[in-house]
């Protein structure tokens, strides 16, 4: 799922399967380019490190959208909403 992207040409994607939880970042402009990516294979590893199960993450079931509004609401910050 892309969790941020901006008007500079910056774009991240997230990807949580049982095999892998594997982040991008994407730069493109019109006068650079620039690629990193983050892959992490133990899986079980990165959910005992946050004390969770993989049910548990929160992006295998949540949109970028969903968790960003949680975090604001968690935090106790006032935000504008709009669906339509």
């Amino acid at each position: 799922m892309q969790i941020y992207s901006d008007h500079f040409g910056r774009v991240i994607w997230l990807t949580i399967s049982p095999a892998e939880v594997r982040m991008d970042l994407q730069d493109l402009g019109p006068d650079f380019e620039y690629e990193r990516c983050a892959t992490v294979s133990e899986v079980g590893k990165l959910c005992e490190s946050l004390n969770v199960t993989y049910e548990e993450l929160p992006a295998a079931q949540m949109t970028a959208f969903d968790l960003f509004t949680e975090l604001l609401d968690d935090h106790h910050i006032q935000f504008e909403y709009f669906s339509g």
